[in-house]
């Protein structure tokens, strides 16, 4: 028979290696969308808009983002209100964006900054500022 603290150290290693295999399978896929032109021209935009960085301060770093919520903003070469959470060294905030699929390449519509301690404002960063939601 087995005893209890054998079970013990195997249900540990086992919870262990789970939890180490979800948490690297998360990067990876975090690294796919990071890799993604849509992905790279948001946050470039974000980076050289003047109102931006002032409020953020830099750099500006992108952080890990919803996996399972991000992911259903995808569909037909569309991204609709993809929700990127940043930091620079002033505060932290919500980055978002919109991109279509427009000839071949991605192009982003819209993109607006949310900051923590202001989250009934956006600042935009791109597209028309009397554009309906």
């Amino acid at each position: 028979m087995v005893s209890l603290k054998t079970l013990t150290k195997a249900a540990t290693y086992i919870a262990v290696g789970g939890i180490t295999a979800a948490m690297i399978m998360k990067v990876k896929l975090e690294d796919k969308i990071r890799s993604q032109p849509y992905y790279k021209e948001s946050l470039k935009l974000l980076r050289t808009h003047p109102g931006a960085v002032q409020l953020l301060g830099e750099p500006i770093k992108d952080l890990s983002f919803d996996l399972g919520e991000e992911t259903k903003k995808f569909g037909d070469g569309k991204v609709d209100s993809f929700a990127v959470p940043v930091r620079g060294t002033k505060t932290r905030g919500k980055y978002y964006f919109w991109a279509e699929m427009e000839e071949d390449r991605w192009v982003i519509r819209r993109a607006e900054l949310e900051l923590n301690n202001e989250p009934d404002r956006r600042l935009l960063i791109k597209g028309a500022a009397n554009r309906e939601e």
